[in-house]
Parts: structure tokens; C-alpha cells; sequence
């Protein structure tokens, strides 16, 4: 039963996951509208959160997070949309100081799925994060914290197979290839995103049970990048010499063919210091960090999970969805 001062602040509420966050407090978990708030840098009208107070609230501008934040009892901190270090840490820093401002009593932070000593670029924003919101909240009394490491998206494995579009390779006599530097063997619990917006709306409402805790959020099952390949290949009826073949690289030689199918050049300077970045996941993945399978997503859902070759299967009947998960997730 919820009582008369819970209210949940949600950020990113337009976005690929926080969006189902909001999808499934109000119609799974039938969460009243007006136990929620959005805080967004843009409010405007959604039919989907036509009932929900919608303030704004821009990470960049701190000046409008505390209003944004103001009378909600738990904050969902779902990171910013972008890989850059230094923006991540001051928006989120931003974000974390203004909800105690406001008086937030519980700060609910969206993590990352790799280890906690990972030297993977993508994460070390979010190490940094996590050590500022536990260290904040220790020192205040009566505030507590969620961190939230969330699996790898199903959705986004384009980027971890070497940013391979099946629909470029639908031709007969295509050569299809994916080429990784390295980690090729080693398992990802890849996840639905569907699955994790829901996952994490039950943890926003069962948030004592998780107090000050860091959880995990995982598929059900590991599966390599190999293994991805050959799903790919079974749903797409590519067999034999036709099926999707996995080539590791190495660190330049990788490099050297990112650069080149991304930009049509050989050298593109902006482009191998992205790639540079992106290759510190694969050391990652080979150290096994990603094919930790934890249970709890599984226990909060009540249901065994979508596994990666039924997501596959659902995603590639419109091969468009390689191009998107690169759209989407290679920022």
C-alpha cells in the first residue's frame, strides 16, 4: 500500500529504458499518475504520461533540478545519455546534490552491468558515481541509496559484434564477418531492455529491501559473441559457408578496420579516439565481467526471461533493428 508522501521523481523517462520504467509502474504495477513526476529538459505532452506532473529539469542547468525534484520521496537517476566521462560526472553529480536539496530520501541510480574494478572506458563514469552517491548518502542522515547495474542490452549487440548490419550482408555470395579485437569466447548476459525497465520499476517500489545495496540486473544465460553470430546466422538461414563467421583482430589491426568501414578512410582522428574507447570493453568481456548471471531479475519478474536467440528472432525480422541498436547506442 502506498502511502501519502511516496512520490517518485523519474529522469529519462523519454528514453530507451526509463521510458519502460514508466510503461510499467503505471500499467504493470498500476501505480496512481499522480504518485509520479517526471523531471525532463524538454516538457511537452506525451499521451503515454498525459496525467503526470512533467517539470523541467535539465542536467546541464542545476539551477531547475531542485524545483524539478521538489516533494518526491525516492529520485530514479537513470545516467545520461552519452559515453563522455566528464558530462556524465557533472550531470549526475548535478543531479544527485540537487535531489538532497529538494529533500529526496532516496536516490535510485541506474549503473552499469561490467565489474567494479573494470577498466572498461564506458564504466569508469559510472564508478566514480557510484562511489560519490554512497559516499553523499553516508554522510546524511536518513538518506539511502539503489544502485542499479543494469545487464547489457539485447537490443545493443550490434555494437558489441563489431557494429555488423545484417541488413548489408542480405545478398547472396556476401562475405559476412564480424571482427572483434578480442573476448570473442567469453559469455554476455545479454537482457531485454523491456525486461529491465520492469525490473528496475519493481526495485523502485521495493526499495527498502535494497537500501544502500548494489544489485545486478542480468539475463538468464551468458551467451559469446560467437554464439550471437551463429543465432544470427540460423535466423537469417545463412548456413554453411554463408553463415556469419567471427575474426579477432587484435587491438590495431581492429582499430585500423573500425576506422576504415566507419569513415571510408583510412585515418579519421575523432574516429579512433572513439574506437580506442569502445576497445577497453573487450578486455572486459574477456576477463568475463559481463557473464555474470544473477538471479534477482528473474525473482523480481516472477518469470523466466526472454533469452537472446528468442530476442534475435523477434528483433531481425526487421533487420533495420542492427541499424538502430548502432543509432541508439553508439553515441
Amino acid at each position: 500500500m502506498l502511502t501519502s508522501n511516496f512520490k517518485i521523481c523519474l529522469t529519462g523517462a523519454t528514453g530507451g529504458l526509463g521510458s519502460r520504467v514508466l510503461h510499467h509502474l503505471l500499467h504493470t504495477l498500476s501505480i496512481p499518475p499522480s504518485s509520479l513526476i517526471i523531471s525532463t529538459q524538454n516538457p511537452s505532452p506525451s499521451p503515454s504520461a498525459s496525467d503526470i506532473e512533467t517539470r523541467h529539469g535539465d542536467f546541464l542547468a542545476p539551477a531547475t533540478l531542485p524545483t524539478a525534484f521538489a516533494g518526491a520521496s525516492t529520485l530514479l537517476l537513470v545516467s545520461y545519455p552519452s559515453i563522455a566521462h566528464a558530462l556524465r560526472v557533472t550531470t549526475h553529480k548535478n543531479a544527485i546534490d540537487a535531489a538532497l536539496r529538494a529533500g529526496v530520501s532516496h536516490i535510485v541510480y541506474t549503473s552499469l552491468a561490467f565489474a567494479g574494478d573494470s577498466r572498461a572506458a564506458v564504466m569508469q563514469a559510472h564508478l566514480e558515481m557510484e562511489a560519490y552517491l554512497k559516499r553523499t548518502c553516508a554522510a546524511l542522515e536518513g538518506v539511502r541509496y539503489t544502485i542499479v547495474r543494469e545487464g547489457i542490452y539485447c537490443e545493443s549487440w550490434a555494437l558489441y559484434l563489431g557494429f555488423f548490419d545484417p541488413g548489408k550482408a542480405v545478398g547472396k555470395g556476401e562475405r559476412r564477418v564480424v571482427s572483434v579485437p578480442e573476448g570473442a569466447d567469453r559469455g554476455v548476459a545479454w537482457v531485454g531492455r523491456d525486461e529491465l525497465g520492469e525490473g528496475t520499476a519493481r526495485i523502485l517500489l521495493r526499495k527498502e529491501e535494497f537500501a544502500d545495496q548494489t544489485v545486478l540486473l542480468s539475463g538468464g544465460a551468458a551467451v559469446s559473441i560467437k554464439e550471437v553470430a551463429g543465432i544470427i546466422s540460423g535466423v537469417m538461414g545463412w548456413g554453411g559457408k554463408e553463415a556469419v563467421g567471427v575474426e579477432e583482430l587484435g587491438k590495431e589491426r581492429w582499430l585500423d578496420a573500425m576506422v576504415e568501414m566507419k569513415t571510408g578512410k583510412k585515418e579519421d582522428e575523432e574516429t579512433r579516439a572513439f574506437m580506442e574507447k569502445w576497445y577497453t570493453t573487450y578486455p572486459a568481456i574477456g576477463k568475463g565481467e559481463l557473464d555474470v548471471v544473477d538471479p534477482l531479475l528473474e525473482m523480481l519478474l516472477g518469470r523466466k526471461l526472454e533469452s537472446m536467440e528468442e530476442s534475435l528472432r523477434r528483433q531481425l525480422k526487421d533487420v533495420r533493428g542492427a541499424r538502430e541498436s548502432i543509432g541508439q547506442y553508439a553515441r
